[in-house]
């Protein structure tokens, strides 16, 4: 195994530095774009359209089954038809009396409408009409009685099961011995049930009309039904109003009598009461009242005039105290006396301005003035003190008068005090009687009212449209279900062609290869078909149809590997591609026929050690192959074999599976390739699948060039990423893949713009020789 790994490092550092740089920008975007692939959101809006196109067929095939099933089955379905009856909720009715009713009128407010609707739809009203119309005798709604269509029989197991062995195999259980009431309870309940799921009842919008749906297989039990349904629920109402006064009035009439006993007792306690107060007092308690009256006035007044006193007084001080201007309050202004102070003391200030404008403040009028003012001042401080001392008077009397009233309120207050607990009571008395008084009158009106509504009761529904014979079945509506059977089954059939498209993970162009490995795809090999192929021998197709569309693909290819590097030219192509079946052989059969018009000395090697196909493709014998030449037991004349017809040299392989990876990465292999180099113009090297075994690493080591071959539509993407990693990543110089069996009609409906599109647009543009 040492040879072995001393062989491949010697192959390997051929490689010059610029390619390794290659392939480690290589790896790095085939790295980024598998990684990017799964948080890819983007949406091509063509691509989605020619997806839709391309897999109409499935499309078209589930429209037309569903349809098809979906039109059977509506033509099948027995007719229906329903019938309407409107109802209004009304609360206003006519008065014959001003009376009120035992049951208030049924409000307007949605949620009482709802609890009507749940009203109609209950068991009760409905057994009500069951029983009314005995439709307990009707197959529609009594299935014991009905008959089994072929296909409910065929639905039914019990039909053509025995009943045990459902038992026992607990689809249905083990009947119960019941009596004739309850068998009768059973089949009325059951009918019920049926008669209610066949019923709707609804709002008609926002209005106060509630709508009772019937539908039935016919058209006149419909109508009937709508309209009993609703007769019935007008009798219901009245007959809960009559029930309820009934009830009402023998309550009331037990309640009269007890009421009438308490309003005597309570009345004769009342004047008892009274004539015991008027004995023990002289005096009302209405006059002491009036008396507190008057003296709480007078206290009010006396306060008041306190309060204004105290206001002055404290307005007279305050100046006083802090030297304002005394003149300022009202006291000072209403003083006569202090006012002719005040005009003289303006008098002196207009003088002394006069004198010390003229002669200054040491003059001797300048100082007699100035005396004159400091008197006068003096004079008004002393009537302003005076008035002070007035107001304290005042304020002397005012608390006096008040003082005295509030004790004689006082003593008046505590008489009154005596008068008003006797009162009280009384008027407890009092409010007891005329309570039990007015209690009595308002049962007894209510009980008058009662009695006379008993022939006055009118319900709060009343029917505004019945309902007539519908003539139009309301289901089916075949056209309506046809119509969303075709739209549904419609998006069917495209959701199934989008899962169907995801679950394809192969590739179909080239450019979508490279948009996801980043490897360039520098050719692609329209697929033969029998048409195509006709007589022609499938290896040799290039030496016998040379003008073909399929050969020009090779051709191509051929160009687009010369030209990947047209300073050196790749002398060695090597051909791989992911698993077996790709078409990788035949490839490199047919490149090297190509390379041969040309004019070149081409020699096809296979190197396939374990499946090879080359000597069957040219009908040459393996018996001397490249696996006895590596074992040095022959010369590589007696390996190699020239085809007559297109002119290649061929060097066979024969199977073996124990020590190929060591044959191919021998010594002898690499100076052997060497020797070949020297011969021929261009050696193409048919390598096993690169996910299959190792030895394609080794051999594309050996190339110039490597090929990768991806069978068109075929294999998986996640494959076909795997073996590029692997061949980026062991060093190989990668000139790019090739999509092989191409199926050109059927690429041409991808919308890829690369080679396949051509070759299956302008085919006639080649010859077919």
């Amino acid at each position: 195994m040492g040879a072995v790994l001393n062989s491949t490092t010697k192959v390997s550092s051929v490689m010059d530095s610029s390619t390794r740089e290659h392939n480690k920008s290589r790896l790095k975007s085939l790295t980024d774009r598998i990684s990017q692939q799964s948080s890819s959101d983007e949406i091509d809006l063509q691509e989605l359209l020619r997806t839709l196109w391309r897999r109409k067929s499935v499309i078209f095939s589930v429209v037309a089954i569903l349809t098809a099933l979906t039109t059977l089955i509506v033509f099948q379905v027995a007719p229906r038809y329903t019938a309407t009856t409107n109802v209004i909720i009304d609360g206003r009715k006519s008065n014959v009396v001003d009376i009120e009713s035992v049951m208030t009128g049924m409000s307007a407010e949605m949620g009482a409408l709802l609890s009507e609707v749940e009203v109609i739809h209950s068991s009760s009203l409905i057994r009500r009409v069951v029983e009314k119309l005995k439709l307990e005798q009707d197959p529609e709604f009594n299935i014991e009685i009905a008959k089994k269509s072929w296909m409910a029989s065929l639905l039914d197991p019990e039909s053509y099961v025995p009943h045990d062995v459902l038992v026992s195999l607990g689809l249905t259980e083990n009947e119960i011995l019941l009596s004739e009431d309850e068998l009768t309870e059973q089949t009325t309940n059951r009918v019920v049930k049926a008669v209610q799921e066949q019923l709707e009842v609804g709002i008609v919008g926002r209005s106060q009309v509630i709508a009772i749906n019937f539908t039935s297989t016919n058209a006149r039990k419909a109508s009937l039904i709508a309209n009993t349904i609703a007769d019935q629920y007008i009798v219901d109402q009245l007959e809960a109003k009559f029930e309820a006064t009934r009830r009402a009035t023998s309550w009331l009439n037990d309640r009269l009598g007890d009421l009438r006993e308490r309003v005597e007792t309570t009345e004769r306690a009342v004047e008892d009461y009274r004539e015991t107060i008027a004995a023990s007092s002289g005096q009302s308690s209405s006059m002491t009242q009036q008396q507190i009256s008057e003296l709480n006035s007078q206290l009010i007044l006396a306060q008041a005039d306190r309060a204004e006193a105290q206001a002055r007084l404290n307005q007279v001080q305050r100046l006083l105290s802090s030297s304002s201007d005394l003149a300022s309050a009202a006291e000072v202004l209403n003083s006569q006396l202090i006012q002719r102070l005040r005009d003289q003391e303006a008098e002196v200030l207009r003088k002394v301005s006069e004198l010390e404008s003229r002669y200054g403040d040491r003059h001797p009028q300048m100082i007699k003035a100035r005396a004159e003012l400091t008197d006068l001042r003096a004079s008004i401080e002393r009537e302003v003190r005076k008035i002070a001392q007035s107001l304290r008077n005042e304020m002397g009397v005012a608390d006096a008068r008040v003082a005295t009233l509030r004790q004689s309120l006082g003593q008046l207050e505590t008489k009154n005090s005596s008068q008003n607990q006797a009162e009280v009571r009384l008027r407890e008395l009092e409010r007891e009687a005329n309570a039990n008084r007015l209690l009595y009158e308002n049962f007894l009106n209510r009980f008058k009212e009662t009695n006379n509504q008993e022939d006055l009761q009118q319900a709060d529904a009343r029917i505004i449209a019945r309902a007539e014979v519908p003539v139009e079945p309301s289901a089916p509506k075949k056209k309506l279900i046809i119509a969303v059977a075709l739209v549904g089954s419609m998006f069917l059939g495209v959701v199934l062609v989008f899962v169907l498209e995801q679950l394809d993970n192969t590739f179909r162009g080239a450019e979508q290869i490279e948009q996801m490995t980043g490897i360039p795809a520098i050719g692609m090999v329209p697929l033969l078909t029998g048409t195509l192929l006709g007589r022609t021998d499938v290896g040799r197709y290039p030496t016998q149809k040379p003008g073909s569309a399929t050969t020009e693909s090779v051709r191509s290819l051929r160009t687009s590997l010369m030209l990947s590097n047209v300073d050196a030219p790749p002398k060695v192509v090597g051909i791989t591609s992911t698993v077996p079946s790709e078409g990788k052989s035949t490839l490199a059969a047919w490149l090297a026929q190509v390379a041969a018009t040309s004019g070149q000395r081409v020699l096809l090697v296979d190197c396939d050690l374990r499946r090879p196909t080359v000597h069957r493709t040219f009908g040459v014998s393996n018996e001397n192959s490249i696996v006895e030449l590596l074992a040095n037991e022959c010369s590589l004349d007696q390996t190699i074999k020239k085809d007559p017809e297109s002119g290649i040299y061929v060097l066979p392989a024969k199977n073996t599976q124990a020590n190929a990876l060591d044959l191919l990465s021998s010594s002898h292999m690499a100076e052997n390739l060497k020797a070949l180099r020297a011969h021929f113009d261009f050696i193409v090297l048919d390598a096993p699948p690169i996910l299959a075994v190792s030895d394609a690493k080794v051999i594309g080591l050996m190339a110039d060039k490597m090929l990768y071959v991806v069978k068109w539509d075929g294999t998986p993407r996640a494959l076909v990423q795997s073996g590029l990693k692997e061949t980026v990543e062991s060093g190989i110089d990668l000139a790019g893949t090739v999509l092989s069996q191409v199926n050109v009609k059927k690429h041409s409906k991808y919308g890829y713009g690369d080679y396949g599109y051509y070759y299956g647009r302008y085919k006639d543009y080649y010859s077919s020789k």
